[in-house]
C-alpha cells in the first residue's frame, strides 16, 4: 500500500510542472503508477496548478496598498532633494506657475473632513397602526 503522503507529494511535482520519470526517481515509484494517478488525481493537480499560479501572480504583482508605499517613499526623495536646491535660477514665469499649483493642492489638501450622518433607529413604536385587515 502506498503510502498518501506519497501521493500529495506526487500532486506537488506535477503541478510544479516535474515530469514522471524525475518524480519516479524520486518517490521510487513507477511511470505507469504516475501516469495512473494522474488521471485518478486530475481534479487536485488541477486546483494544485491552480494555487501556484495564484501565488505566484501575487509574489509580482503589487497591491495598492504596496503601490502607495512605493510612490510615497519616492515623493519623499523627491521632496529631499527639492529641499536641497535653491529657487533663484528657476524663471519667474516658473515660480508663479508653481505658486499657483501649489496653492491649489493646499487647498485640495486642506478640504474640510465630511462624515455621513448614521441613518436613525427604526423603531415600530413611532408607527401609528394600518387599518386591521380581515379576512
Amino acid at each position: 500500500m502506498i503510502d498518501p503522503t506519497v501521493k500529495t507529494q506526487f500532486v506537488e511535482l506535477r503541478a510544479q510542472g516535474v515530469s514522471f520519470a524525475s518524480i519516479s526517481t524520486r518517490l521510487n515509484v513507477s511511470k505507469g503508477t504516475l501516469v495512473a494517478w494522474s488521471k485518478d488525481l486530475k481534479d487536485e493537480l488541477g486546483n494544485m496548478r491552480q494555487i501556484q499560479m495564484e501565488a505566484m501572480r501575487e509574489k509580482f504583482r503589487m497591491g495598492s496598498e504596496r503601490r502607495m508605499e512605493l510612490f510615497a517613499k519616492q515623493l519623499e526623495a523627491v521632496e529631499g532633494e527639492l529641499a536641497t536646491r535653491q529657487l533663484n535660477t528657476v524663471p519667474t514665469e516658473k515660480l508663479f506657475d508653481m505658486l499657483v499649483k501649489l496653492g491649489h493642492e493646499l487647498n485640495v489638501t486642506d478640504a474640510p473632513l465630511t462624515f455621513k450622518e448614521r441613518p436613525k433607529e427604526f423603531v415600530l413604536d413611532d408607527i401609528a397602526p394600518m387599518s386591521v385587515w380581515e379576512a
